[in-house]
């Protein structure tokens, strides 16, 4: 009987009204409370994140698309599209207002901070005729877009709304959605920065802390000691004479001058005060290894000795295995949803950007040289030179033990 008394109170027990509730509610937002909301991912580029974003999108920003109509798997299959190409003449001029550099570095961007990149594909006018192809691409930022599902197409529209205009839906082919891929929504992506928004947040929070540290103080920098018995009066006077005098960053070099047997001795941390303080490089550390950024590429060098074997043995890991991976998806994403339109065989892709497979690929064209595996012009033509005009040439060059007469003289 006690027990079902007990369940019908629970029933019968009101809800708390939504202002009790939220005067409940803890006083300061759990870390992380950003985490669904592109807003507030996008405030957070500052600081080691702003460090780590930037270096990738200026990196990414660096390497221009191959395009190329696709024939077979070898490079010799690949047929460069001319420069004159619609899809060229695009990419090198997406809007009047963004050139090619901007384009891919806000792609990037917006990437890393919020997962998803929206590319409103405006269609190519002439007069008051709207032609099928693409005629400007302008990037809609992450905020103002949301994702309308389909259950056959996966996608039905995309609703656009500006902070204070009225909403506008567009249809799926107007819209390129690069995005990372997402376990948890396939309709959204998962940046770096959301799949750690505590640590950002342990970041920020330290970086306030010693801010206010060095501006007002969290503590006394000295300790008075007296044997007399102050009253409070007399300590409140201490204390706003000693810090009118000593508050402030200017005012801390000046002399303390004691009297009526005042004693002062310095404030030390504690060793948990002094790991609070060294926290900061932890937390920088997870967050440019949330972005596999290596420190030397943000500016950090702790051993310069090493010099420019640091900073090589950096830029391949940053190379390889950060920018590359994204490059060769921004590549697979373009090919589908843009270079189709121009025909089913052309593609997007980016050269390989390691240093280290371009002084690989200059030893490689060395010894196919020297072999006559391939001419001296595809090699110029490889490196982006001017071709010999004498035809010999064009022709492998094949070393005298092999019946040639080697290079041409």
């Amino acid at each position: 009987m006690f027990a079902r008394l007990l369940k019908a109170l629970r029933k019968s027990a009101p809800a708390p009204p939504p202002k009790i509730a939220h005067a409940l509610a803890p006083a300061f937002p759990s870390g992380g409370w950003w985490h669904d909301d592109p807003a507030e991912q996008l405030r957070n580029y500052r600081s080691w994140v702003y460090a780590a974003v930037n270096a990738i999108a200026q990196e990414a920003a660096r390497h221009k698309p191959f395009l190329y109509t696709n024939t077979g798997q070898a490079e010799h299959e690949q047929k460069p599209l001319s420069h004159t190409h619609p899809l060229c003449r695009l990419l090198d001029r997406p809007n009047p207002w963004l050139t090619p550099w901007e384009l891919w570095y806000l792609t990037v961007v917006y990437l890393e901070l919020t997962g998803n990149c929206f590319w409103y594909v405006a269609p190519q006018s002439v007069g008051d005729t709207r032609l099928s192809a693409p005629g400007e691409i302008w990037i809609v930022p992450t905020p103002w877009v949301r994702v309308v599902p389909d259950r056959e197409r996966f996608v039905k529209a995309y609703e656009v709304a500006a902070p204070g205009a009225r909403g506008e839906t567009f249809a799926p082919e107007e819209i390129v959605h690069l995005k990372y891929p997402n376990p948890l929504d396939p309709h959204y992506g998962l940046s770096p920065l959301q799949a750690n928004a505590l640590t950002v947040d342990a970041n920020t929070e330290l970086l306030r802390s010693r801010y206010h540290t060095f501006s007002a103080g969290q503590r006394p920098g000295v300790v008075l000691h007296t044997e007399q018995t102050l009253a409070d009066a007399t300590v409140s006077r201490l204390e706003e004479k000693i810090g009118a005098k000593f508050g402030g960053r200017d005012n801390w070099h000046r002399p303390l001058v004691l009297e009526q047997g005042l004693k002062a001795s310095p404030w030390t941390l504690t060793p948990a005060e002094m790991d609070f303080l060294n926290s900061a490089k932890m937390t920088r550390d997870e967050i440019l290894a949330l972005f596999r950024v290596p420190p030397p590429i943000t500016g950090i060098v702790e051993n310069m000795g090493l010099g420019a074997d640091i900073w090589f043995g950096a830029r391949v890991m940053f190379c390889e295995g950060t920018i590359q991976p994204k490059l060769d998806l921004i590549g697979q994403v373009l090919t589908r949803d843009l270079a189709s339109r121009y025909g089913p065989d052309v593609a997007v892709s980016f050269a390989d950007c390691s240093p280290r497979n371009q002084d690989q690929r200059r030893k490689d064209d060395e010894t196919d040289a020297r072999l006559g595996l391939r001419t001296f012009n595809e090699i110029r033509k490889g490196r982006g030179l001017e071709p010999f005009a004498d035809p010999r040439f064009d022709q492998p060059i094949l070393p005298r033990e092999l019946g040639g007469t080697g290079a041409p003289a």
